[in-house]
């Protein structure tokens, strides 16, 4: 399963930049290195409810700062996935039977349970290495490189990014770009789009073993001290995505227009008809961010809000409140809360009916969804003198999706085809410096 695609994305890119000390907004604060070394070391669990994904992480940064123009960082994360993940297919009022992935078995899912494949596991192990020069004396050019491998996903990619200061350095404008090559080898081979989904020891019908995508990223923006308290961040980003963009493991459920009931499959009536997804091969995306900072007498707040909009039809919005409470020299708190909000794909479908002629493109993926989530978390941080500084978050994730208009049919009413997701997250880290 390719981890980089899973729902615990937003949660897992959170955790690691807090964890890591890489801050995920536009722009980061540049702090004098009392130390040529530093070390951030983090442990992650992130767990859904109902026995769905869970995943433990270990993430590993060591920079060194050479001299006041020059920085090199190395990076270094180890995820294990395990748990059940949904399979797209819908809730029925009777027992159905599911292929696993390989073909070569199969597992049953209970009247009334959403269909789940249980041996859903993966393990990402992923390594990165960033430099960062002086270009004059108010400049700075950064390049990295990274790479990461799973059992059926391998990425490679670089990036590089500017950024200069003008103004007695109170505005920073900078650019970035990044560039990613994957390559996906799902278990089983490739499926042939809208293919039923064929009985365990039965030649399944494949497209090949092996699929890419290559993904490109711009992002152009700046800071801006407005008062000797306040910060604004602005950034705007274009993300574009071509290559095999389909979820080789998501299936849809073929149901009949009056009962709701699934059909049989048209090659062996054996099993259910449940039919491979197909996505388009290209996607776009814009996005917006921008956050203010606020610096109290003691303490400080940050709000920022992201609107994005893609080529899918998927129009989201994210808004985030931050208050850093230092409650002592030592020591500070700082509670957070998150709501997200998103519009479907517009070839979002729950699932397909009988008889009904076959769309270009169709996902039951609940990340295309309708969907809106809160997040609310906060992470303690306790630093020792001269010593280690040590932290720990918790957060509590809650989503609720929409199913698509018209999918309530016949028993179908009685189910929540989309049920919602609650997840925790719980990271651990140690900073050293020397």
């Amino acid at each position: 399963m390719q981890l980089t695609s899973k729902r615990i994305g937003a949660s897992l890119a959170a955790a690691a930049c807090s964890l890591l000390g890489t801050v995920p907004d536009a722009v980061r604060a540049e702090e004098p290195a009392s130390n040529d070394w530093t070390l951030d070391s983090a442990l992650l669990y992130y767990g859904e409810n109902q026995g769905r994904v869970k995943d433990g992480s270990a993430l590993f940064s060591l920079a060194h700062t050479v001299n006041e123009d020059r920085k090199f960082e190395l990076g270094l994360t180890l995820d294990t996935l395990t748990g059940a993940s949904p399979t797209g297919a819908v809730t029925s009022d009777r027992v159905q039977t599911f292929t696993r992935p390989s073909g070569r078995g199969s597992y049953n899912v209970a009247p009334g349970a959403t269909p789940l494949d249980n041996t859903f596991h993966d393990t990402r192990l992923g390594v990165s290495g960033n430099y960062t020069m002086a270009v004059g004396a108010a400049s700075r050019l950064q390049g990295g490189l990274d790479a990461s491998v799973e059992y059926d996903y391998k990425h490679v990619g670089a990036n590089m990014r500017f950024e200069s200061d003008f103004n007695q350095k109170n505005t920073t404008f900078f650019g970035a770009a990044a560039f990613g090559e994957d390559s996906i080898n799902p278990v089983g081979g490739v499926p042939v789009a809208f293919s039923a989904m064929r009985p365990a020891g039965v030649t399944p019908n494949r497209s090949g073993s092996t699929k890419s995508k290559q993904v490109v990223d711009v992002l152009l923006g700046g800071s801006q001290i407005l008062t000797r308290r306040a910060l604004l961040n602005v950034a705007l980003s274009y993300g574009d995505a071509s290559g095999y963009l389909t979820d080789p493991y998501k299936l849809l459920s073929v149901v009949d227009p009056v009962t709701g009931a699934p059909v049989a499959s048209p090659t062996d009536s054996s099993i259910g008809y449940y039919r491979y997804e197909k996505r388009p091969d290209h996607r776009s995306k814009e996005s917006l961010f921008t956050e203010f900072r606020y610096a109290l007498d003691r303490d400080s707040l940050a709000v920022n809000y992201r609107f994005m909009t893609d080529d899918w039809g998927v129009h989201s919005h994210t808004i985030e409140g931050r208050y850093h409470w230092n409650l002592s020299a030592q020591s500070s708190l700082e509670p957070q809360l998150r709501y997200y909000t998103q519009s479907a794909a517009r070839f979002y479908r729950t699932l397909l009916v009988s008889g009904e002629p076959l769309p270009d493109y169709v996902s039951a993926d609940s990340r295309l969804a309708k969907l809106n989530s809160w997040t609310l978390g906060t992470k303690y941080v306790w630093r020792s003198g001269n010593g280690p500084e040590y932290s720990i978050r918790a957060e509590y994730y809650k989503q609720r999706a929409d199913s698509s208009p018209g999918s309530r049919i016949g028993v179908l009413d009685s189910y929540n085809l989309v049920p919602s997701l609650s997840a925790v997250v719980v990271q651990v880290g140690v900073k050293l410096a020397f």
